[in-house]
């Protein structure tokens, strides 16, 4: 019932908040927990229930004349001077998104979260073992070829970035019955996105706790890498401890994005269903930018690196100092998807 309530003050929170308003909110509570309260009865779940009100009674604009609130609805009218001030995208005409396409496609973005982050923080770990099997070899931990341990260090990269590539794939595949949603081929409906920002606003304690957490993660990303580095001075096999740091270094981002990523998929539903091909005023480049940045750039980022890795530490024989690029190179992508994820949301702020 609790996103019921959220649902409405949503509907009305973009009106002023007259007493005729306040009264109108008030009766349209009881209509709406005496229908919930009616499903429930019936045997309905708790999730069926709120999505039959909601769609029952979430459209304001058609329920006004029965509450006698159209005059008091007028003014939101204003709204439209959007299109006036963007002619082309007005003239852009898609089908309305419907309740049922949206709960499906949240539907799957629910589904899909974990494999998002799954994917991109196996992208991030992929070099950790081609980082620490040839200082391994180096030092005499390992008795292989210098040759081999890159071999199968490469090996190991590619078999963690075709895993990450084959769970991207399959969220494609699981979002392809939605892909006019995708490319925002719709006109917002009013009452999608109020009930899209009501399921935002309910799972927004969450993300914050993600992202909290995350960025915890990034920051102290350097510390396994500080600590070996230290403690292991000029002990055995300090080298190698060493680079065992670097590849904590790279769990720790990981393990922020795996956390981060996952929490985040109520408020990329938001972003798309509230957009729209005319954009509905909200910025939907901005939106694009938020819910692909970290694969975007993990997508070219981490085979760069790799290949930076590699080439100086073939050409130049120096893997005994090559692994610095990798604590450097995961610090600056934690920084990057933070600072994203930061730029993003003071971005809605302002809108």
């Amino acid at each position: 019932m609790n996103v019921v309530i959220a649902y409405l003050d949503t509907m009305f929170g973009a009106y002023p908040q007259t007493p005729r308003l306040l009264e109108a909110k008030a009766e349209l509570r009881g209509m709406m927990e005496d229908a919930y309260t009616s499903l429930i009865a019936e045997g309905r779940s708790e999730n069926e229930a709120v999505g039959q009100v909601i769609r029952d009674f979430g459209n304001l604009e058609e329920l006004a004349p029965v509450l006698g609130i159209t005059a008091d609805l007028a003014p939101a009218g204003a709204a439209t001077g959007a299109d006036r001030a963007n002619p082309a995208a007005a003239r852009i005409q898609h089908p309305p998104v419907t309740m049922e396409e949206a709960q499906g496609y949240a539907d799957v973005q629910r589904r899909c979260r974990f494999r998002l982050g799954t994917a991109v923080s196996l992208f991030v770990l992929s070099p950790v073992a081609l980082i620490i099997l040839p200082t391994a070899v180096q030092t005499g931990a390992i008795g292989l070829d210098q040759g081999v341990a890159s071999a199968l260090g490469i090996l190991l990269l590619l078999v963690l970035v075709a895993v990450g590539v084959m769970l991207v794939m399959s969220i494609s595949r699981d979002a392809a019955p939605f892909k006019r949603l995708e490319e925002g081929r719709f006109s917002p409906d009013p009452a999608v996105t109020r009930w899209a920002e009501s399921l935002a606003q309910q799972h927004e304690p969450a993300r914050v706790r993600a992202l909290q957490i995350a960025v915890a993660f990034w920051i102290l990303s350097p510390a396994p890498l500080i600590a070996l580095s230290l403690l292991t001075q000029g002990a055995h096999l300090s080298g190698l401890w060493s680079v065992i740091g670097v590849g904590l270094v790279l769990g720790f981002v990981a393990t922020g994005l795996a956390i981060l990523l996952p929490a985040a998929w109520a408020n990329g539903v938001a972003e798309k269903l509230g957009r729209g091909a005319a954009g509905a005023g909200r910025g939907s480049h901005h939106g694009d930018e938020q819910r692909s940045v970290v694969g975007v750039i993990a997508a070219f980022y981490w085979p760069l690196l790799t290949a930076i890795y590699l080439a100086w530490s073939f050409i130049g024989d120096a893997w005994g100092s090559s692994w610095i690029v990798w604590p450097v190179g995961a610090v600056l992508f934690g920084a990057i998807a933070a600072g994203g994820g930061a730029l993003e949301s003071y971005r809605r702020s302002r809108q």
